[in-house]
């Protein structure tokens, strides 16, 4: 078979149409059928929604009831009841407070964090015995950092010990 003027002219009109109904018709075509089945797969994942709540529920009761074993109270100023636990902490294991900063606030991805810091001064086992204290009351934070400095008073000739400790409280805004 010779491929004379026509046949080529028709060939390329054959391609040419085969193109502009690929992009007219068969593209689009294609492209609704890959929205059908991802709408398919989100009413998929949305009908277990109804056990997912349940389980929610069941496990918020399970943590209210949890809570519920410690001394949770939400206040007005989280920073005087830190320094009201902090006081009485540091009374019974004889040590001082020497630093308390002024909270440093950071707003990221819908959560507020607070942190806080403050200095004690006394004896290791004290200041161990307070921290301890401190980290398994979950209602004040979590302590983030702690920075051990042991310094020497020349008028009275002895060592003491520095604690930073920098506690975080995150709130959801």
């Amino acid at each position: 078979m010779k491929l004379d003027k026509k046949n080529k002219m028709l060939l390329v009109g054959f391609l040419v149409v085969i193109y502009f109904c690929y992009s007219l018709a068969i593209s689009n075509t294609i492209n609704y059928y890959k929205e059908y089945k991802a709408k398919q797969e989100e009413i998929a994942a949305n009908s277990n929604m109804p056990r997912l709540v349940g389980q929610l529920i069941q496990k918020e009761k399970q943590l209210d009831q949890a809570l519920s074993h410690y001394n949770v109270n939400v206040s007005e100023s989280f920073q005087n009841d830190l320094l009201k636990q902090l006081t009485s902490y540091s009374d019974s294991y004889k040590l001082k407070i020497v630093d308390f900063q002024e909270p440093h606030s950071v707003s990221q991805k819908g959560f507020t964090v607070t942190s806080y810091i403050f200095s004690l001064e006394g004896s290791f086992n004290g200041c161990l015995a307070v921290l301890n204290k401190v980290e398994n009351n979950p209602s004040l934070g979590i302590i983030k950092h702690l920075n051990f400095v042991k310094k020497k008073n020349y008028k009275t000739n002895t060592d003491q010990l520095f604690v930073e400790v920098i506690m975080q409280k995150n709130k959801g805004t």
